[in-house]
């Protein structure tokens, strides 16, 4: 099969593609470079005969009618995926995320592809997510459900798909994305183009060059490592989010690829559950404890939106693709850890430029 993927070079789209590549697929990675360490991932397309790296931008449709190829899939991994920076430039969000991908969706309805997409959380606003009742313990906040609180698409075990998209409070990021899941939606409705959206919480994993915005359980690493400032914004460190290895969404991203056009224009909340759930303060102590440091951290004001607990409800997608995480967060850690540990050379490169 002959698989495009945008945001080919970044931690997702670099570990698919060698997984596809070594499944014996033909894959194209179109990738602008712009995210720090992508080039580490280029890199390691070498060693694959069947991965052509294309330097291109999906915000010009002139990159994406110029590959020459005609792919049966498109995974649309590409994105500015800064998603509490956005207030202070918001058209940049705007180009980067949906812009994009009314190009890439263009592309798909004239090559006849089918397309997955990668959504997020996001999607979903911050006032709604915090409206089920919360206690505070320890280490972490949990949902408080006493009084039988109820709310479509809520759950002790999560959020699912039936949770209200309206409202504000999504951040920029979160309003580029859903408007790109909704287009999504739109042209495999109208244009019959095979589509999978997946709403991704957080995603880990080796080959990952985290930030403080984004990829925060790579950045809580690198942070350890390189002995860079450490900060909780706001609720001490006790807001939740379930983790999801790579290897974990590489084999779900499988299946849904062999079963694209039995589940065309469906959408999925995706992440590792509540059984793989951590606050980021229970990750920090965590992270110590396999190191043997103990780190510094400052408390600094909430950022905008942002949810308090987030933890995907996998029914839909566990049901539909007999898939569930396999990868538990112990083991998942574990093998991200010692990846970082391995790459600390490269960390150091990055910081110093």
């Amino acid at each position: 099969m002959k698989i495009l993927i945008t945001g080919g070079a970044g931690f997702v789209g670099g570990n698919i593609a060698i997984s596809l590549a070594g499944s014996g697929h033909d894959v194209t990675c179109l990738d602008n470079l712009v995210r720090r360490g992508s080039e580490f991932n280029v890199h390691r397309f070498y060693n694959h005969n069947n991965i052509n790296f294309i330097h291109g931008d999906i915000r010009c449709a002139e990159d994406l009618a110029g590959l020459g190829i005609s792919p049966d899939i498109v995974l649309e991994c590409s994105a500015q995926t800064t998603a509490v920076d956005g207030y202070t430039n918001p058209s940049f969000d705007f180009t980067n995320n949906t812009v994009g991908l009314v190009n890439v969706l263009e592309f798909c309805r004239k090559k006849r592809a089918g397309l997955i997409f990668w959504s997020t959380n996001k999607v979903y606003s911050g006032d709604i997510c915090n409206s089920p009742p919360i206690f505070e313990n320890e280490t972490r906040l949990e949902w408080d459900n006493t009084e039988n609180f109820q709310m479509p698409g809520w759950s002790c075990e999560g959020f699912s798909e039936k949770i209200d998209l309206n409202g504000g409070n999504h951040t920029i990021y979160g309003v580029t994305k859903s408007t790109s899941d909704l287009l999504c939606q739109e042209w495999s409705s109208a244009f019959d183009i095979p589509v999978i959206i997946n709403r991704f919480s957080c995603l880990y994993g080796p080959n990952q060059f985290g930030m403080v915005s984004q990829g925060w359980v790579m950045w809580l690493m690198l942070a350890k490592l390189l002995e860079l400032p450490l900060a909780y914004y706001g609720f001490a460190g006790k807001q939740v989010r379930d983790c999801l290895y790579i290897d974990d969404v590489i084999r779900l991203i499988k299946l849904q690829i062999d079963n694209i056009h039995n589940h065309r224009g469906s959408y999925y909340n995706v992440g590792g559950g509540r059984k793989n759930s951590t606050s980021i303060r229970e990750l920090n102590d965590r992270l110590d404890l396999m190191l043997g440091i103990t780190s510094d951290v400052v408390h600094k004001a909430p950022r905008r939106a942002d949810q308090k607990i987030f933890i995907s409800d996998n029914t839909k997608v566990m049901k539909n693709f007999d898939w569930r995480p396999e990868v538990d967060l112990d083991e998942g850690l574990s093998l991200t850890l010692e990846w970082a540990i391995s790459n600390a050379d490269k960390f150091r490169w990055l910081k110093e430029k």
